[in-house]
């Protein structure tokens, strides 16, 4: 199989992975995430052994052709994805931040007040 039909077969792959939702839940995102990055560490081996575009024939031309149509909708997912995480990071640090405020300090010896009577 020439590198071309992998490397559109790796971004079909990938491409049918990111029109799916990415999971709410903790554990199904960070695999989700995971299987991604697969394919574009893949992907990215692929491209380092592309020929130069002079050399391919016609079916392989079409086949790029896809293939960065594919890649310009994966590239906008992968944008989307980026700003949703983004948010919820800055969200995170932000509520520990404002909980940090409230959370009850240990108290020193100096901080007490002592009522006697007499």
């Amino acid at each position: 199989m020439s590198v071309v039909r992998e490397l559109y077969v790796t971004t079909r792959k990938l491409y049918e992975k990111v029109t799916q939702p990415m999971p709410d839940n903790e554990q199904p995102r960070d695999e989700y995430i995971e299987s991604v990055d697969l394919f574009l560490q893949a992907r990215d081996r692929q491209l380092k052994d592309l020929q130069p575009v002079e050399e391919w024939s016609e079916a392989e031309r079409q086949l790029g052709e896809e293939t960065v149509k594919m890649n310009r909708y994966i590239d906008v997912q992968l944008g989307n994805w980026k700003q949703v995480i983004q948010e919820e990071l800055q969200g995170t640090r932000h509520k520990r931040r404002h909980m940090g405020k409230y959370e009850q300090k240990s108290a020193t010896a100096s901080a007490y007040f002592f009522d006697s009577k007499n």
